[in-house]
């Protein structure tokens, strides 16, 4: 399968507040060879650029990763969601 993972999704790609650490983008493409019965995992790690480089910091971060089948594939058919979508917010907390 294809796999594309967009982070930040809803901001314009070069205001996003969140990529990738090794590439320093915020999307990644990438071929999951999925076989029957054996899991498949990716890790990668992202983190929120300084906050001095954007205005935003109250909305939260929109996460999406979308897959489909590879071009030339005939005769397979995707079954269920090829697009997930996420969102994570910041929790504010008062200390004193």
């Amino acid at each position: 399968l294809d796999a594309e993972l967009q982070l930040d999704r809803l901001k314009p790609r070069l205001s996003r507040r969140v990529l990738l650490l090794q590439g320093h983008q915020p999307s990644w493409h990438g071929e999951m060879v999925v076989a029957l019965g054996t899991p498949w995992c990716q890790n990668l790690t992202a983190y929120l650029r300084d906050k001095a480089d954007f205005k935003d910091k109250l909305s939260p971060v929109a996460l999406s990763l979308s897959l489909a089948l590879p071009p030339g594939d005939t005769g397979l058919v995707l079954y269920g969601d090829t697009l997930v979508q996420a969102q994570v917010g910041r929790t504010w907390q008062s200390w004193g």
